[in-house]
């Protein structure tokens, strides 16, 4: 009986994930480069959403699964990958010749019955649905989201954003959490997120992991700095297979050529140190290689192909790794200051004295429309504080990142609200006559 329950839990592990994969790969072979990065994406979405969903389903006691082997929080990594094709991977596959909406019930319904069906596998308790329900709203309907957008190539600020937090979750959640494992299982160290957490609210770490948590949260702002420069003005996102299509030579890309890969390796390097996990490190290092070794390679080859002479110029005055100090290639702008108000008469002077790379410092008052708030023209046009936060890019590397840090997602609104209403608010400048 033991044995036939074994045999039988080999062979339903096996199915769960070589049937979606097999399946997953025949359509594979038939898509475009486009397509098949969509599913990719759609698939690393449910991947890392369903690992943590049947983490709590476990935890609470939705279900559980009768099998050992390659497990994390007990929950079996291969059969999560398989789910994650199928939920993942082929609506996307499919959308050529099946409607979304239609795959995505079919879908639906498929778990719904097979769940109760892979007994001895999965074990379901009273309470599962709640599992499932979880499972579709965070894992199955944002993975298909993400994929047709990127198929589609609509709605460029949303599918940045998830790719953001994608990305971000693989960086912050996924390695630590293999590093934590492959610890282990050399017999390094028994650390873990319960560990971490331990430590966290035991307050233990003290000043070096409190600087290195503020070095972490510089490093993510110059990162979604990039990011965002990449959608706003290059047309794109940082993933391969939905590049910019304009080059983007303003913000960190002023200073350093690979902002968001050099961001990975040092916040990999910091999260080594906070959680003193060397595998961590180990993973920084060979990002970093990767990033100078093939992943360079391929990107010159697109970059030349796509934006030519421009591109060569580009990365002859900026380095790889290593920022400069000093702007180089960065867009010409121009910085609109009133000279009459008291509040910005000292702006455009200010900005003057630090002798900025390519921009220009104008008077508001002879700007063709009436202004109320400093202006910033160039790559994009910014108003108030985040005019002032555009233009120290201009200026040099330390006045940058601290103006990636104004114009940062909630900060930037709240300085805002700030000096308006230490009498920063708007007011009509006087045009001489």
């Amino acid at each position: 009986m033991n044995i036939d329950t074994g045999l039988s839990v080999a062979a339903l592990r096996s199915c769960a994930v070589l049937l979606p994969v097999l399946l997953v790969g025949a359509f594979w072979v038939a898509s475009s480069a486009r397509v098949r990065g969509a599913a990719f994406l759609a698939m690393l979405w449910n991947f890392m959403a369903l690992l943590l969903v049947n983490a709590v389903a476990v935890q609470i006691g939705w279900w559980s699964f009768g099998t050992t082997g390659t497990m994390w929080s007990s929950v079996p990594v291969d059969v999560v990958l398989g789910w994650s094709a199928l939920w993942g991977a082929l609506p996307i596959l499919l959308a050529r010749w099946v409607n979304a909406a239609v795959t995505v019930g079919v879908l639906i319904v498929a778990d719904v019955l097979a769940m109760g069906s892979l007994r001895p596998l999965v074990m379901l308790e009273q309470a599962w649905w709640w599992g499932e329900v979880l499972a579709v709203v965070i894992a199955l309907l944002p993975g298909l989201l993400l994929g047709m957008l990127t198929t589609n190539e609509r709605a460029l600020r949303t599918r940045a954003g998830m790719q953001v937090v994608l990305f971000g979750t693989v960086l912050v959640f996924g390695l630590p959490t293999v590093s934590f494992e492959l610890s282990r299982s050399v017999g390094w160290s028994e650390s873990g997120w319960s560990t971490i957490g331990n430590r966290v609210a035991a307050d233990s770490g003290g000043l070096v992991d409190s600087l290195l948590l503020q070095l972490a949260l510089v490093v993510v702002v110059i990162a979604l700095r990039a990011v965002a420069d990449f959608a706003v003005i290059g047309g794109g996102t940082p993933f391969p297979w939905d590049p910019p299509v304009r080059m983007v030579t303003t913000g960190p890309y002023a200073y350093v050529a690979n902002p968001m890969q050099a961001s990975a390796v040092v916040l990999l390097l910091i999260l080594a140190g906070l959680f003193r996990e060397p595998f961590l490190a180990a993973a920084a290092v060979l990002a970093g290689a990767f990033g100078a070794g093939l992943a360079a390679w391929h990107e010159k080859e697109d970059l030349v192909s796509r934006f030519g002479s421009d591109w060569a110029e580009y990365r002859r005055c900026t380095r790889d790794w290593m920022p400069r100090w000093t702007p180089t290639r960065i867009s010409s702008a121009t910085l609109f200051a009133s000279v009459t108000c008291d509040p910005c008469s000292t702006v455009g002077p200010w900005f003057a004295r630090r002798r900025p790379v390519a921009l220009r410092i104008a008077a508001a008052e002879d700007h063709s429309e009436t202004l109320t708030r400093v202006r910033y023209e160039g790559a994009e046009t910014l108003t108030g504080t985040r005019a002032i936060a555009a233009a120290l890019e201009h200026v040099s590397l330390g006045w940058a990142v601290l103006g990636w840090i104004l114009r940062a997602p909630i900060l930037g609104w709240f300085l805002q609200m700030l000096v308006d209403a230490a009498g920063g608010a708007p007011r009509t400048v006087k045009v001489p006559d």
